[in-house]
This record gives structure tokens, C-alpha cells and sequence, in this order.
């Protein structure tokens, strides 16, 4: 199983040159499969590299796309991301209802006029939504060889953090984008940390470190964790590796650099994640 990033910055993209190590596009993670399954986490504008690099495909392809929520630096890239208006794809736009809001709602408005021109029913793409049962998953949900566990996130109306499991591998990867462990209640936190946990500890945790410790205080209840909170939840969960996502827009090269080296030194299994990374998970 690969792990692709196609943007990791958080709340708005960025393009001056001194954003360009880490890159300057919002959230979008490929997952590729040993079978060829895709699995797509988010439509920032990180998603139309990854669709580039999928846009060669020349047979009938299958893609599932799971929205962890949908403010804005997490779908806008969704209208540039070539593969909706291709007749060659079968996408499944996937997600819990969240803040009241399902999946085959919000994408279509997202889209509507006078936002865009083409409306979904427009796009030559095969689109199905689906709505995932349950705020917390109960059972996996299965796609090709991959499974797919999900719990609910403390962030601004809801989020969702996705864990996808190889089997046939062993790797894992949890994939948790937006969330504020500062706020989150008991519950909200067994639940995250029984998905990192079970049925196994995951092999590759994304989480949310938007912030440093000495900065959380001005920013308490915005919906993002510190890189420091991601180290104790990694090691509380018995992740083998962390990698800190969601980087803020303000946060130059120079800054992310001296920043990696201080996470990896507080952690020898961590590291912040860039643009452009493919991972193979479970691999040492």
C-alpha cells in the first residue's frame, strides 16, 4: 500500500516560492493498493496533481473518495480534479453524515450555479454517493483488498478521520486531518485512539499539528491540535510512525524545516509531512 500527498497545508493555499519544500497545497492523500484500488481522503487543491497522475489510466477505473468534512480548504479543489469529467471513472464520494450534512448534499451545491458551470449531472464521470453508516464505524467497510474504519473528530461542525487497512499487507494508515485533541472529551478520545489501535496498531498516522504548544492557548477552540499533541497520541497509541499534517498557511520552508527537525528530535518516528511524498506504508 502507497501513500501519496498531494497537499498538506491547512486553511488556504500558498504559492511564493518560500512555501514550495512543503508545498503550498491544501489536503488532498492517495491511497494506492497492491490490487489497484485508489482511495482519495479530501479534494483540496492538492487533489488535481494526484488526478494528473491518475489521468493516464486508458481502461474503465474506479476511484473512492471519502471527505473527512467539507470546509473549504478541504473540497475546493474538487471542481479542478480532471477525472469527474472523464467518462473513463466511476467514483464513489464517500462520508458520515456530519454537522447535519450528507455527502450527496453538499457535493452538488458545492458545484451549483453560479459557483460553476458544469453542474454534477453534467460531469461524464459515473458519480455514486454514499453516506457511511454511523458517526463511528462498526464494522469495515471493504474496497477490493482495502478496509475502512472511520470515527468522528472534535473540529468545527465535525470531522472524520479515516483508517484504511491491506490486509493481505499489514499496512495501515489513519488519516486524521482536522481535529483539536486540547477540546476533545473522554469519549471523543477513545474512540480515536481505539482506531488507531485496533485491529492493530496502524502502521502510519497523519494527524493534525497545526500548532505548536506555546501556541495553543491564542488559538484554543479553532479545531486544530500541536505537533506535540500528535507525538503523545502517536505514542499513547502505539503508532510505529507519525507524520504531522495540516501545516498553517503562515509557516515558510525556513520555519517547517527548523520546526521537522525539532519534531523528529522530540520523537525519532515523526516527521512533517510534504507535498509530493509517496510512502510506502508498513516499510521501515
Amino acid at each position: 500500500m502507497k501513500l501519496i500527498v498531494g497537499g498538506c497545508r491547512g486553511t488556504s493555499p500558498v504559492a511564493q516560492p518560500e512555501f514550495m519544500k512543503y508545498g503550498g497545497e491544501t489536503t488532498a492523500f492517495l491511497i494506492e493498493g497492491a490490487r489497484g484500488e485508489r482511495v482519495l481522503v479530501d479534494a483540496g487543491t492538492g487533489a488535481r496533481p494526484l488526478g494528473l497522475r491518475l489521468d493516464g489510466e486508458r481502461e474503465i477505473s474506479s476511484l473512492l473518495m471519502l471527505f473527512t468534512h467539507y470546509h473549504l480548504d478541504h473540497v475546493s479543489g474538487l471542481p479542478s480534479l480532471g477525472l469527474i469529467y472523464s467518462p473513463r471513472w466511476n467514483i464513489e464520494m464517500a462520508s458520515p453524515k456530519r454537522g447535519g450534512h450528507l455527502v450527496g448534499d453538499v457535493i452538488p451545491r458545492l458545484m451549483h450555479r453560479p459557483f460553476w458551470p458544469l453542474q454534477v449531472e453534467d460531469l461524464k464521470s459515473r458519480i455514486q454517493f454514499t453516506t457511511l453508516r454511523g458517526s463511528n464505524s462498526v464494522a469495515p467497510r471493504n474496497f477490493g483488498g482495502l478496509q475502512i474504519r472511520w470515527c468522528g473528530l472534535h473540529h468545527p461542525d465535525g470531522s472524520t478521520a479515516y483508517r484504511i487497512d491491506e490486509p493481505a499487507s499489514g499496512a495501515s494508515c489513519v488519516i486524521a486531518t482536522d481535529m483539536e485533541w486540547g477540546e476533545s472529551n473522554e469519549e471523543e478520545r477513545a474512540h480515536f485512539l481505539r482506531l488507531c489501535r485496533e485491529p492493530s496498531p496502524v502502521s502510519l498516522l497523519l494527524m493534525d499539528g497545526h500548532y505548536c504548544d506555546n501556541e495553543y492557548a491564542e488559538f484554543k477552540g479553532w479545531g486544530h491540535s500541536t505537533w506535540q499533541d500528535c507525538i503523545r497520541v502517536a505514542q499513547e497509541s502505539c503508532a510505529k510512525k507519525l507524520l504531522v499534517t495540516h501545516h498553517a498557511p503562515s509557516r515558510s520552508d525556513e520555519s517547517l524545516v527548523a520546526l521537522d527537525v525539532e519534531v523528529h528530535r522530540a520523537w525519532p518516528w515523526a516527521a512533517l509531512v510534504r507535498e509530493g511524498m509517496e510512502i510506502k506504508v508498513g516499510e521501515s
